[in-house]
């Protein structure tokens, strides 16, 4: 149960940071602020919910990597699933 509850925070979070503008445009704002402090494969990275939900995931990697690839993994599915509709 804790894994999925976990999948769909990152998820939840990693779209977020990916496309929304977020509260007081806070999402936007750390956008832009990577794109232009940082090199290009990171402002794009911050663009992708699943290149995010691979970093988001890493604080569970104290579960052991399977878990954490699994969760992200899962993650990058649901947002291909709701970009390609």
């Amino acid at each position: 149960m804790i894994l999925i509850l976990a999948t769909f925070a990152v998820y939840r979070l990693a779209t977020d940071l990916a496309w929304e503008t977020g509260p007081f445009k806070l999402y936007a704002a750390l956008r832009g602020f990577a794109m232009v402090h940082f090199p290009e494969w990171v402002a794009e990275g911050v663009t992708c919910p699943i290149c995010l939900s691979f970093w988001i995931a890493l604080p569970l990697l104290w579960y052991g990597p399977l878990e954490w690839l699994a969760v992200a993994g899962a993650a990058a599915f649901l947002a291909r699933m709701e970009h390609d509709g």
